[in-house]
């Protein structure tokens, strides 16, 4: 009972398959995945209107005017593929051997879930952050050699969002913002050769736990600007910067993977008519990497209609869509993006699903 344990354990955390050296190497990650700003490409700056300008752009939050209780924000993401081999990956386990990791090789398997509770005012969001990554990736299988990840992120963040527009019907409109984190993580991605591999084989959970570590505490902080030129009372234009994790967010445990620094810019424009609402955004993420243009892009295009919102764009020249069905105080979003985990464009390519849940209270 204990050794299947072990197996389960090591496939839970272990929930993510790619040839992807580059994942790690591109640094690129977000705190949350926010479901909006995903299916829209990406592209959220510049046209950071809602509670999640939190974890974008806090200075979007000058604009918010509802008070409202997120009960939960609850997000499912993973590839096509990790439910087509679950089954026999589980099977796989009962035997676990060098075998099993061979049978393995090559196959995407991806998990990512997270829960987002939010407090909403006027100008002001409160939110705690769960969130949780799994990975396994192996390739070379004459020389078998792994990437495992294991990562949990827990904690808050607060931001507040104020507006310098003078008079009571102003044309145009600065924006300023500022958040503040203080977060738990545990883990990250670690490369494990043929002997760890052997070593993990004969002491799975121990040797996870050894390079894993423990709990680390990190304390970060996001800023940004935007300007709204209201065009009339139905079209407004839309343009941001923020620098989110600045300096990076460093974490007490080493081994905790560090948030790193994203400044970037984008632009919006939203278009409001009596039936429906029509947004489109462009965004240009991780300035400072060293990544290809292609992969810094972000585009994205929004339609609200009554109970109905439905997403397009494209994120880093991938094809992005979702829709959500909101009534009041349940909004189901379902989406699929795909993400560049290498340095060029289409050069290792994960195309993902994600399911998100959100309920919310007035007050």
């Amino acid at each position: 009972m204990g050794t299947w344990n072990l197996k389960v354990r090591f496939f839970a955390i272990s929930l993510l398959w790619f040839p992807a050296w580059a994942q790690a190497q591109q640094g690129v990650e977000s705190l949350i995945r926010m479901p909006r700003l995903t299916a829209m490409g990406g592209a959220g700056v510049g046209l950071a209107d809602d509670e999640y300008a939190l974890f974008t752009n806090p200075a979007g939050l000058a604009g918010l005017e509802s008070r409202r209780f997120h009960l939960a924000a609850v997000g499912l993401e993973a590839p096509l593929e990790t439910y087509e081999t679950l089954n026999s990956s589980i099977t796989g386990l009962r035997g676990f051997d060098v075998n099993t990791l061979n049978s393995l090789l090559g196959k995407e398997i991806y998990l990512r879930t997270s829960i987002t509770p939010m407090f909403i005012l006027p100008h002001f969001v409160l939110a705690y952050v769960f969130d949780f990554q799994g990975a396994i990736e192996g390739f070379n299988q004459a020389n078998p050699s792994f990437r495992i990840g294991d990562m949990i992120t827990h904690g808050v963040q607060a931001g507040m969002g104020w507006s310098l527009k003078s008079g009571r019907h102003p044309t145009d409109e600065w924006r300023i913002g500022i958040s503040a984190k203080m977060l738990f993580r545990r883990g990250g991605y670690f490369d494990i050769d043929t002997a760890g591999f052997l070593a993990m084989g004969s002491n799975g959970l121990g040797y996870i736990n050894s390079i894993v570590g423990g709990y680390g505490t990190g304390y970060g902080a996001d800023a940004g600007v935007q300007y709204v030129n209201h065009l009339d009372r139905g079209q407004e234009l839309m343009v941001g910067a923020s620098i989110t994790d600045i300096a990076g967010t460093h974490f007490s445990d080493p081994r905790a993977r560090t948030l790193a620094m994203n400044p970037s810019v984008g632009f919006g424009y939203v278009r409001k008519l009596d039936l429906f609402k029509w947004k489109v955004a462009a965004d240009f993420r991780n300035l400072d990497q060293s990544i290809s243009f292609a992969n810094k892009t972000h585009i994205g295009t929004e339609l609200t209609i009554p109970l109905f919102d439905f997403y397009a764009g494209l994120n880093q020249m991938n094809l992005t869509y979702g829709a959500a069905f909101d009534i009041w105080i349940l909004k189901l979003t379902l989406l699929s993006y795909a993400e560049e985990l290498g340095v060029q464009n289409h050069q290792l390519t994960s195309r993902r699903y994600m399911l998100q849940v959100d309920f919310n209270l007035p007050i």
